[in-house]
This record gives structure tokens, C-alpha cells and sequence, in this order.
């Protein structure tokens, strides 16, 4: 996994290009299941807005209308908002 804030000696590894997106997903974590809105995703990540926080280290399982449900890691939440990393590279 790449992440822009990981450095390896001084240089910095790129992502992939994020696409803006606006798509409800159900969120399935340690609490539950949680109603959210992809605000962006690449093919090795994603951003969310939604009402519960997630918390970072959790794995979770995302599920989208029409789609296979997809294992992900939430590397970093504030407030409404979360991102993280998906299990496995996805196809945009």
C-alpha cells in the first residue's frame, strides 16, 4: 500500500489519483452497520462522510449497490469524515 505521508528515505511515495465521487455505501464495522457517502476513492483507497465515527485500525467491509462487498482498512478518522484502504486494489 502507498500512502502519501509514508516516506522511504527522502523520497515521497505518490498515490494513485483520487476521482471525486458522491455514492451511498453501507459500512459494516465493529458497531454495526453504518449508512455513508464516498466523497472520493482510487483504486487502494477511499474517503467518507458519514453520522458515526469509525475508528482507525478498524477493518471493515464496505457495500455499494450492484457491487461486491469490498474488506478495507480505516487508516485515519475526524469527525464525520474517514478514509482508508482497501483490502485488495479495486476497479473504478
Amino acid at each position: 500500500m502507498k500512502h502519501e505521508a509514508i516516506l522511504e528515505g527522502q523520497e515521497l511515495l505518490s498515490r494513485d489519483p483520487r476521482v471525486d465521487a458522491e455514492f451511498p455505501v453501507r459500512v459494516h464495522c465493529q458497531t454495526g452497520e453504518i449508512d455513508a457517502q464516498v466523497v472520493n476513492l482510487s483504486a487502494d483507497g477511499f474517503r467518507l462522510r458519514l453520522e458515526n465515527p469509525l475508528q482507525v485500525g478498524w477493518v471493515v467491509t464496505l457495500e455499494a449497490a450492484k457491487q461486491f462487498p469490498v474488506k478495507a482498512l480505516i487508516c485515519w478518522a475526524c469527525g464525520q469524515e474517514a478514509g482508508g484502504v482497501f483490502a485488495e486494489p479495486v476497479s473504478l
